[in-house]
């Protein structure tokens, strides 16, 4: 159940990645948290999203949401495998499944 999100492009410059998607994560005045706990206190789409980025890669040291686009910021720069990794978390943020 939920809609997957489409990754339309990614895009790093050095310990930043810019990843743009099809759907809306946030509003137009943007959301930023560096760390999981003070992102933990906030019940938006973007706090909760910042927190599952975080808790993937401890190296994620900020997260911006505004509108569409989401931009992390890494210390020690990106992999391939770490952009799939992040890009894969964000395309699954909006699917529920329910255990039966």
């Amino acid at each position: 159940m939920g809609q997957q999100i489409e990754i339309l492009s990614t895009e790093m410059v050095g310990d930043v990645l810019v990843i743009d998607t099809n759907r809306t994560l946030g509003g137009q005045d943007g959301e930023s948290y560096a760390d999981s706990d003070a992102a933990r206190s906030h019940k938006t789409f973007p706090a909760r999203l910042s927190v599952r980025l975080m808790d993937l890669d401890p190296h994620i040291n900020r997260v911006f949401t505004l509108s569409n686009t989401v931009t992390l910021r890494r210390s020690g720069g990106w992999t391939e495998g770490q952009v799939e990794q992040v890009s894969e978390s964000i395309g699954e943020f909006f699917l529920f499944y329910s255990v039966e």
